[in-house]
Protein backbone atom coordinates (compact mmCIF):
# COMPACT_ATOMS: atom_id res chain seq x y z
CA UNK A 1 0.00 0.00 0.00
CA UNK A 2 1.12 3.55 -1.05
CA UNK A 3 2.15 5.56 1.68
CA UNK A 4 -0.03 8.68 2.67
CA UNK A 5 1.24 12.33 3.71
CA UNK A 6 -1.46 11.68 6.44
CA UNK A 7 -0.79 10.41 9.48
CA UNK A 8 -1.40 9.92 13.26
CA UNK A 9 1.41 12.03 13.91
CA UNK A 10 -0.37 15.23 13.25
CA UNK A 11 -3.26 14.71 16.03
CA UNK A 12 -5.50 13.47 13.47
CA UNK A 13 -7.56 9.77 15.04
CA UNK A 14 -7.48 6.76 12.78
CA UNK A 15 -11.72 7.35 12.12
CA UNK A 16 -10.08 10.67 10.52
CA UNK A 17 -7.30 9.70 7.98
CA UNK A 18 -9.90 7.48 6.64
CA UNK A 19 -12.58 9.39 5.93
CA UNK A 20 -10.23 12.09 4.44
CA UNK A 21 -8.58 9.25 2.45
CA UNK A 22 -11.77 7.80 0.98
CA UNK A 23 -13.87 10.90 0.25
CA UNK A 24 -10.89 12.59 -1.35
CA UNK A 25 -10.17 9.79 -3.65
CA UNK A 26 -7.01 8.42 -1.90
CA UNK A 27 -8.58 5.38 -1.56
CA UNK A 28 -10.30 4.62 -4.93
CA UNK A 29 -13.64 2.69 -5.06
CA UNK A 30 -13.48 -1.16 -4.46
CA UNK A 31 -10.18 -0.58 -3.09
CA UNK A 32 -9.34 -3.29 -0.45
CA UNK A 33 -8.12 -2.22 2.81
CA UNK A 34 -5.82 -4.28 5.33
CA UNK A 35 -5.77 -3.25 8.82
CA UNK A 36 -2.09 -4.36 9.26
CA UNK A 37 -1.28 -2.17 6.45
CA UNK A 38 -2.92 0.81 7.48
CA UNK A 39 -2.22 0.19 11.64
CA UNK A 40 2.06 0.04 10.14
CA UNK A 41 1.56 3.17 8.54
CA UNK A 42 0.72 5.22 11.10
CA UNK A 43 2.50 3.19 13.44
CA UNK A 44 -0.43 1.91 15.79
CA UNK A 45 -1.92 -0.75 17.13
CA UNK A 46 -4.38 -3.11 14.79
CA UNK A 47 -7.17 -2.21 17.45
CA UNK A 48 -7.72 1.80 16.86
CA UNK A 49 -7.62 0.73 13.11
CA UNK A 50 -9.97 -2.00 13.54
CA UNK A 51 -12.54 0.22 15.49
CA UNK A 52 -12.36 3.22 12.61
CA UNK A 53 -12.82 0.15 10.01
CA UNK A 54 -16.02 -0.84 12.21
CA UNK A 55 -17.44 2.81 12.75
CA UNK A 56 -16.58 3.24 8.60
CA UNK A 57 -19.07 0.15 7.72
CA UNK A 58 -21.77 1.64 10.10
CA UNK A 59 -21.24 4.86 8.22
CA UNK A 60 -21.79 2.97 5.13
CA UNK A 61 -18.15 4.13 3.79
CA UNK A 62 -16.53 0.36 3.32
CA UNK A 63 -18.26 -2.81 3.39
CA UNK A 64 -16.75 -5.81 5.32
CA UNK A 65 -16.81 -8.80 4.10
CA UNK A 66 -16.78 -11.68 6.44
CA UNK A 67 -13.61 -14.10 5.48
CA UNK A 68 -13.13 -12.18 2.38
CA UNK A 69 -11.62 -8.52 3.41
CA UNK A 70 -12.68 -4.75 3.38
CA UNK A 71 -13.41 -2.68 0.70
CA UNK A 72 -14.07 0.92 -0.05
CA UNK A 73 -18.09 1.61 -1.21
CA UNK A 74 -18.90 1.85 -4.54
CA UNK A 75 -21.34 3.85 -6.06
CA UNK A 76 -25.24 2.68 -5.51
CA UNK A 77 -28.07 4.44 -7.14
CA UNK A 78 -30.38 3.10 -4.87
CA UNK A 79 -28.47 3.93 -1.68
CA UNK A 80 -27.69 7.80 -2.99
CA UNK A 81 -31.48 7.94 -3.93
CA UNK A 82 -31.99 6.59 0.05
CA UNK A 83 -29.65 9.34 1.31
CA UNK A 84 -31.15 12.36 -0.74
CA UNK A 85 -34.87 11.63 0.43
CA UNK A 86 -33.61 11.93 3.88
CA UNK A 87 -31.67 14.49 3.32
CA UNK A 88 -33.92 16.95 1.68
CA UNK A 89 -36.16 16.15 5.21
CA UNK A 90 -33.15 17.20 7.65
CA UNK A 91 -31.56 20.30 5.08
CA UNK A 92 -34.96 21.95 4.73
CA UNK A 93 -35.36 21.70 9.09
CA UNK A 94 -31.75 22.77 9.22
CA UNK A 95 -31.96 26.01 6.99
CA UNK A 96 -35.71 26.94 8.83
CA UNK A 97 -33.53 26.60 11.98
CA UNK A 98 -31.11 28.93 10.57
CA UNK A 99 -33.62 31.82 9.44
CA UNK A 100 -34.48 32.00 13.21
CA UNK A 101 -31.04 31.39 14.71
CA UNK A 102 -28.41 32.75 12.93
CA UNK A 103 -26.40 35.77 13.65
CA UNK A 104 -25.42 38.29 11.42
CA UNK A 105 -21.84 37.70 12.73
CA UNK A 106 -21.98 34.44 11.27
CA UNK A 107 -23.30 35.88 7.87
CA UNK A 108 -20.68 38.01 7.74
CA UNK A 109 -17.96 35.09 8.23
CA UNK A 110 -19.76 33.40 5.67
CA UNK A 111 -19.83 36.46 3.01
CA UNK A 112 -15.82 37.54 3.84
CA UNK A 113 -14.96 33.77 3.35
CA UNK A 114 -16.72 33.87 0.04
CA UNK A 115 -14.48 36.82 -1.18
CA UNK A 116 -11.29 35.31 -0.44
CA UNK A 117 -12.24 32.39 -2.27
CA UNK A 118 -13.82 34.55 -5.19
CA UNK A 119 -10.01 35.22 -7.21
CA UNK A 120 -9.37 30.95 -6.54
CA UNK A 121 -12.56 29.04 -7.12
CA UNK A 122 -11.82 27.91 -11.10
CA UNK A 123 -8.35 26.92 -9.96
CA UNK A 124 -9.05 24.80 -7.06
CA UNK A 125 -8.39 21.14 -7.73
CA UNK A 126 -11.14 18.74 -7.12
CA UNK A 127 -9.81 17.58 -3.46
CA UNK A 128 -9.41 21.53 -2.46
CA UNK A 129 -13.21 21.70 -4.01
CA UNK A 130 -14.58 19.31 -1.78
CA UNK A 131 -13.14 20.60 1.38
CA UNK A 132 -14.39 24.05 0.63
CA UNK A 133 -18.04 22.62 0.23
CA UNK A 134 -17.55 20.76 3.42
CA UNK A 135 -16.68 23.89 4.98
CA UNK A 136 -19.81 26.03 4.05
CA UNK A 137 -21.90 23.13 5.32
CA UNK A 138 -20.10 23.33 8.26
CA UNK A 139 -21.53 26.83 8.21
CA UNK A 140 -25.00 25.97 8.02
CA UNK A 141 -24.75 23.46 10.47
CA UNK A 142 -23.43 26.22 13.03
CA UNK A 143 -26.38 28.64 11.98
CA UNK A 144 -29.12 25.96 12.36
CA UNK A 145 -27.59 25.43 16.04
CA UNK A 146 -28.48 22.19 16.42
CA UNK A 147 -25.52 19.77 16.88
CA UNK A 148 -27.76 16.43 16.39
CA UNK A 149 -29.29 17.70 13.54
CA UNK A 150 -25.77 18.81 12.18
CA UNK A 151 -24.56 15.08 12.77
CA UNK A 152 -26.98 13.23 11.06
CA UNK A 153 -26.50 15.54 8.18
CA UNK A 154 -22.50 14.96 7.76
CA UNK A 155 -23.35 11.17 8.11
CA UNK A 156 -25.96 11.96 5.14
CA UNK A 157 -23.20 14.39 3.32
CA UNK A 158 -20.53 12.36 3.72
CA UNK A 159 -22.24 9.50 1.24
CA UNK A 160 -23.60 11.63 -0.64
CA UNK A 161 -19.68 12.97 -1.35
CA UNK A 162 -18.24 9.16 -1.54
CA UNK A 163 -20.20 9.30 -4.83
CA UNK A 164 -19.77 12.50 -5.83
CA UNK A 165 -16.03 12.20 -5.70
CA UNK A 166 -16.27 9.60 -7.91
CA UNK A 167 -17.13 11.67 -10.80
CA UNK A 168 -14.95 13.37 -13.47
CA UNK A 169 -17.32 16.60 -13.87
CA UNK A 170 -17.09 18.15 -10.60
CA UNK A 171 -15.80 22.04 -12.02
CA UNK A 172 -18.55 21.76 -14.74
CA UNK A 173 -21.31 22.46 -11.94
CA UNK A 174 -18.95 24.53 -10.07
CA UNK A 175 -21.23 27.96 -10.51
CA UNK A 176 -24.23 26.40 -10.62
CA UNK A 177 -23.02 25.03 -7.15
CA UNK A 178 -21.50 28.60 -6.09
CA UNK A 179 -24.90 30.52 -7.03
CA UNK A 180 -26.70 27.98 -4.48
CA UNK A 181 -24.24 29.17 -1.97
CA UNK A 182 -24.59 32.29 -2.68
CA UNK A 183 -28.55 32.29 -2.59
CA UNK A 184 -28.81 30.34 0.61
CA UNK A 185 -26.62 32.96 2.05
CA UNK A 186 -28.98 35.92 0.79
CA UNK A 187 -32.10 33.92 1.67
CA UNK A 188 -30.62 33.65 5.19
CA UNK A 189 -29.74 37.74 5.60
CA UNK A 190 -33.23 38.44 4.61
CA UNK A 191 -34.65 35.44 6.48
CA UNK A 192 -36.43 34.05 3.97
CA UNK A 193 -37.40 30.43 5.04
CA UNK A 194 -38.91 29.78 1.64
CA UNK A 195 -36.10 30.79 -0.33
CA UNK A 196 -33.62 28.99 1.59
CA UNK A 197 -35.76 25.70 1.27
CA UNK A 198 -36.07 25.89 -1.90
CA UNK A 199 -32.23 26.26 -3.26
CA UNK A 200 -31.03 23.79 -0.91
CA UNK A 201 -33.77 21.06 -2.33
CA UNK A 202 -32.25 22.08 -5.51
CA UNK A 203 -29.04 21.64 -4.42
CA UNK A 204 -29.36 18.42 -2.98
CA UNK A 205 -31.38 17.15 -6.08
CA UNK A 206 -28.38 18.34 -8.22
CA UNK A 207 -26.42 16.17 -6.45
CA UNK A 208 -28.63 13.19 -7.42
CA UNK A 209 -29.26 13.73 -10.74
CA UNK A 210 -25.02 14.21 -11.58
CA UNK A 211 -24.27 10.99 -10.11
CA UNK A 212 -27.77 9.67 -11.53
CA UNK A 213 -25.99 10.48 -15.59
CA UNK A 214 -22.67 9.22 -14.64
CA UNK A 215 -23.98 5.75 -13.37
CA UNK A 216 -27.01 5.91 -16.19
CA UNK A 217 -29.27 4.06 -13.84
CA UNK A 218 -33.21 2.99 -14.56
CA UNK A 219 -35.11 5.88 -14.09
CA UNK A 220 -36.53 5.95 -10.22
CA UNK A 221 -39.35 7.92 -8.96
CA UNK A 222 -37.83 10.32 -5.82
CA UNK A 223 -40.43 10.92 -2.80
CA UNK A 224 -39.97 14.39 -1.35
CA UNK A 225 -41.65 15.00 2.50
CA UNK A 226 -41.67 17.93 4.22
CA UNK A 227 -40.24 19.28 7.42
CA UNK A 228 -43.24 20.86 8.34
Amino acid sequence: MAKKKSSADNGATPYDILVERILFGDYAPGMSLVEQDIARELRLSRTPVREALLRLKLEGLVKIIPRGGIYVEEANVQTIRDVTEVRLVLEECLLRLAVDRCPDALLDEIEEWFKRLEPVWSKLTPRQWLERDDQFHQFLYRAGGNQTLAAHLTLLRRKSVLFWSQLGERHNSLEAIIGDFRAIVAALRDRDAETCVEVIGRHVLADLDRIQRFLKPTPMKLTRFSAE
